[in-house]
């Protein structure tokens, strides 16, 4: 990488096909955890061609896209904007979250019976419990079960901050050769995980999947800023789509959150190659009806990766009082291949929370005008 990164876009610039591709992306993550059949058939892998081979890695991609140099080479400041944006935000929706949890016992949303779909059996909070869980929230060791998938979001805050400090420390020491010097270091870190995840079964979660998600940032800030790819070329478009197939059947789902895939070349070559399509796709549609609700859906991203399970829970609701052996307490549904209910869960997991997002943006936006016009006074 040349030093042309700090020649880039304007600040803010929006492109539609990026929110559409992001759209896409958390769609994928919501049908990700929408139980239903893996595969259509040996030769079409139905839930990783869906997502699971490559949805969560595409969002650290894309979030390399608009990584400036001149802002990576101030990482305090650099830092201080995440946690004023990614940190805040994800802290104001766990924290909540943890003080719900007896609530959410007492309603039937949790269960301390087996087979939930949870990642640890679950007990009411004592007062110490609900102390410590606090803490981890805000020491990025958060585990609420209903907004468990917001541990992308501290990943991407520490990944963020970690890469800006790559960026400084190298240009210290290797001045002009700086680019490339924090290729290295994040292949190497990145690899290092990967291997001590996938092979030695060695995982910390939030610290192992942020040394991968290094590289996946480099690959996108190299895409976009520096190659300035178009993701226009129909040549380049099919052979990403046959290359991202051949990963998917040969290669099966990322498990992103446990660091868990095949190795390096998978998530980042693999998941490189499925967003390119996907971008493509959007550039496609990005005038159309389709494309401007799919851009919505992108920008409205991050809560509807932190609300889904909450919105699957509203429907399960609704279905337990239809049928009481819908078990209230499962953390992701069970479809049994329903196309309908398929259908309903999708449409709630990313429906309600962009509604929440709209109106919750609405009340903070009056709220705090309100405040600046009475301070002006």
């Amino acid at each position: 990488m040349g030093n042309s990164t700090a020649k880039t876009s304007p600040p803010n610039q929006r492109y539609a096909f990026v929110d559409i591709a992001k759209g896409f992306a958390i769609i994928a993550v919501v049908l990700w955890h929408i139980n239903f059949a893996n595969d259509f058939n040996a030769a079409f892998p139905l839930k990783t061609i869906l997502g699971g081979g490559w949805h969560v890695p595409a969002f650290f991609i894309i979030s390399g896209f608009f990584l400036k140099e001149d802002r990576l080479l101030a990482p305090f400041h650099f830092a201080k904007s995440k946690f004023k944006t990614i940190y805040l935000w994800t802290i104001a929706i766990y924290i909540p979250a943890i003080l719900m949890h007896n609530f959410f016992f007492k309603i039937g949303f949790y269960s301390s019976g087996p087979n939930l779909g949870y990642s640890q059996a679950l007990q009411p909070y004592t007062s110490v419990d609900f102390i410590k869980k606090i803490i981890e929230a805000l020491l990025f060791a958060g585990r609420e079960p209903i907004v468990s998938p917001l541990w992308f979001a501290y990943v991407l805050c520490l990944a963020l901050i970690g890469y800006s400090l790559i960026t400084f420390f190298s240009q210290k020491i290797w001045k002009d050769q700086y680019p490339l010097a924090r290729v290295c270091i994040c292949v190497f870190l990145s690899t290092a995980s990967s291997v001590l995840s996938n092979q030695f079964d060695w995982t910390l979660n939030r610290f192992s999947n942020t040394l991968v998600v290094l590289s996946l940032l480099c690959c996108g800030q190299y895409l976009f800023q520096v190659k300035k790819v178009k993701f226009d070329s129909l040549p380049v478009f099919l052979c990403a789509v046959i290359a991202s197939w051949q990963n998917f059947l040969f290669n099966g789902n990322i498990l992103l959150n446990d660091n868990k895939f095949h190795d390096l070349f998978h998530i980042a070559i693999g998941s490189t190659c499925a967003l390119y399509a996907i971008c493509f796709l959007s550039k496609k549609i990005e005038s159309s009806l389709l494309g401007k609700g799919i851009q919505i859906v992108g920008k409205k991203s991050f809560y509807i990766m932190g609300l889904h399970l909450l919105a699957f829970k509203a429907v399960t609701c609704i279905l337990h009082e239809l049928d009481e052996s819908v078990n209230l307490a499962r953390l992701t549904p069970l479809t049994n291949d329903n196309a309908l209910l398929i259908a309903i869960y999708l449409i709630a997991g990313v429906g309600l929370p962009v509604l929440f997002a709209y109106l919750w943006e609405f009340l903070y936006h009056k709220t705090t005008s309100k405040i600046k016009a009475n301070f002006c006074k």
